[in-house]
């Protein structure tokens, strides 16, 4: 029963996660950049595709999302995220092997176009919140 109660509080440990990379200076400022811009893409009305159509416009998001966790649990560096994880270690490595097997059927090139576009996202975002401080 530990498992299934571990495997439920992975999302919100997985939420938990974000704003500790964020903070974390030794995450790369590229993978911050895309963690803002993901942030700000999931929580924005306009999509790649929009919502009202049945599937696909859902697919979008949860491609972004799959990335997002394929991307932060397999390529920040290991320690980083051990030191931040707040659940157990085995969830942790079941969620990488999951989130690289799901990211493994989206295509390399709307993969590198999705992370573009956090990237993207993330450095206006930060330009609006430094002129915002000025």
């Amino acid at each position: 029963m530990s498992w299934l109660k571990e495997t439920l509080l992975a999302v919100p440990r997985v939420a938990l996660l974000i704003p500790k990379l964020a903070a974390d200076e030794r995450v790369p400022l590229r993978t911050k950049l895309a963690l803002t811009g993901l942030g700000l893409y999931i929580a924005s009305p306009w999509d790649l595709i929009p919502d009202f159509i049945p599937v696909l416009g859902q697919l979008d998001d949860a491609a972004a999302v799959l990335l997002f966790v394929d991307g932060v649990l397999n390529e920040v560096d290991d320690d980083i995220l051990v030191e931040h994880w707040t659940g157990d270690l085995q969830t942790l490595r079941r969620l990488q092997r999951l989130a690289r097997l799901v990211a493994s059927f989206i295509p390399s090139r709307l993969r590198r176009f999705l992370f573009g576009r956090a990237v993207q996202a993330g450095r206006k975002h930060l330009r609006e919140a430094k002129a915002v401080r000025s």
